[in-house]
């Protein structure tokens, strides 16, 4: 069976296919107000990428906060279902999911099963999440993609002490005044991100061993900060982590 998933998320649309669970393809564009007329698009490449015709699709299942702008999906399946779809299927020794998401954090905790027991998200403020990181290392003039290399010239960690981000954006303009290194302040907001994704992660009392989802699950700094915080083990998800939701829509599509 060979089925799309599509994530339609606050900064970036991912599309995958699957074949059972082997992913052939996986495309990303940047969630742009004209975002509805590239889905289509989307769909095409991905699918051409995967060696497909779109009409040998056995489904597209659309996930994500803008996922009714999929007109062909052939169902909508709501984003924490879509995480733990996918992390039953690749980690299935995982208890707990902290997905770092465009503009929010959100907390999975699983059964043996891999069923959701419950979840939290921090929707009401954007700390800690990839649109924090963007707006943050635009302040020092780091393109986000650069991070995990400036973090690691690091001779220090600026302290960053706000956790919310209209602060820590004066904050971190302040340092810049004061002559520090961007690197250093770089490496500060990266500890900062991996306070606030610990102290969430911590909430639910933990499990025995945890993943890490979302597009900052790829800044290798914020997560290697973040697992010194826990004392539990963590397990790397399998795929590219800011695919995740993505990848299990295509996995509930196989469910219908």
């Amino acid at each position: 069976m060979k089925s799309m998933g599509c994530d339609v998320g606050s900064l970036f649309t991912k599309a995958v296919v699957l074949e059972g669970e082997r992913l052939l393809a996986a495309r990303i564009v940047a969630t742009t107000g004209d975002i509805a007329s590239k889905i289509d698009e989307l769909i095409e490449e991905t699918c051409a990428d995967a060696g497909l015709e779109r009409d040998s699709l056995d489904g597209i299942v659309a996930t994500g906060s803008g996922a009714e702008l999929v007109t062909e999906a052939s169902f909508l399946e709501d984003e924490i279902a879509c995480i733990a779809w996918a992390a039953r299927c690749f980690l299935p020794e995982v208890d707990l999911v902290v997905d770092i998401g465009g503009q929010s954090i959100t907390s999975l905790l699983l059964d043996e099963e891999g069923n959701v027991l419950d979840f939290m998200r921090n929707d009401k403020c954007a700390s800690g999440t990839g649109r924090f990181l963007e707006v943050m290392s635009n302040a020092v003039g780091v393109p986000v993609e650069s991070i995990d290399d400036q973090a690691s010239r690091a001779t220090k960690q600026v302290s960053i002490s706000s956790q919310c981000g209209v602060f820590v954006e004066s904050e971190v303009i302040t340092h810049v005044n004061n002559g520090e290194a961007p690197q250093d302040i770089v490496a500060g907001l990266c500890d900062a991100v991996a306070r606030i994704v610990a102290s969430q992660a911590r909430r639910f009392g933990m499990g025995n061993r945890y993943t890490f989802t979302g597009g900052v699950a790829k800044v290798g700094t914020v997560v290697e900060l973040a697992r010194r915080r826990l004392d539990v083990g963590y397990v790397p998800f399998p795929l590219d982590p800011q695919m995740a939701a993505a990848v299990g829509a295509a996995l509930s599509s196989e469910e219908d």
